[in-house]
């Protein structure tokens, strides 16, 4: 069992906080697992070595720490900046945050002093953008980057309310 303190907990080397309790289960985000590039040449997520690796050897993990069934998959949607479609959408059980999904929880994101990656791509290849990917600036304003910089890696994910401790506990 977890046990959240001050809307945080730790989990697999990360500390991570509590964004929002949802029928599916806690959505939760933890601090940058350190720098990383996107991909090394396109800004499609699904594409992206960055997806590959939290899907992969970070997933490993967290499935380590509370077992695969502890961990939900859930779908992203690759909305483009410029409102873009052709990316269409995936499920992961590991991800990175959207904008709109940034926006909504920006009050319980304090600045980190360091730049962190989105998945929501400036636009599409159908723009002749495949390089330009949303990030977080240090001082927590929304900016680009291309895909191949590194960047901090706040890896996002769903648990379900059952893997933590209750708070009557």
């Amino acid at each position: 069992m977890l046990k959240i303190t001050e809307n945080t907990f730790k989990l697999a080397g990360a500390k991570w906080t509590v964004l929002d309790k949802t029928e599916k289960g806690y959505l939760c985000i933890a601090d940058s697992i350190g720098d990383r590039k996107f991909d090394n040449k396109c800004n499609d997520w699904k594409k992206s070595d960055l997806r590959e690796y939290l899907n992969g050897e970070f997933l490993a993990k967290l499935e380590a720490a509370v077992r695969a069934e502890n961990i939900i998959p859930f779908e992203r949607d690759l909305l483009s900046l410029d409102g873009q479609t052709e990316y269409g959408s995936c499920t992961d059980k590991v991800s990175l945050l959207t904008v709109d999904e940034y926006r909504k929880y920006r009050a319980l994101l304090p600045n980190t002093g360091k730049w962190w990656w989105l998945i929501t791509p400036d636009s599409t290849a159908c723009n002749d953008d495949t390089t330009w990917i949303t990030v977080v600036s240090a001082r927590g304003g929304i900016g680009s980057d291309g895909c191949s910089i590194r960047d901090g890696v706040r890896p996002f994910c769903i648990f379900p309310s059952a893997i933590f401790e209750s708070e009557e506990e």
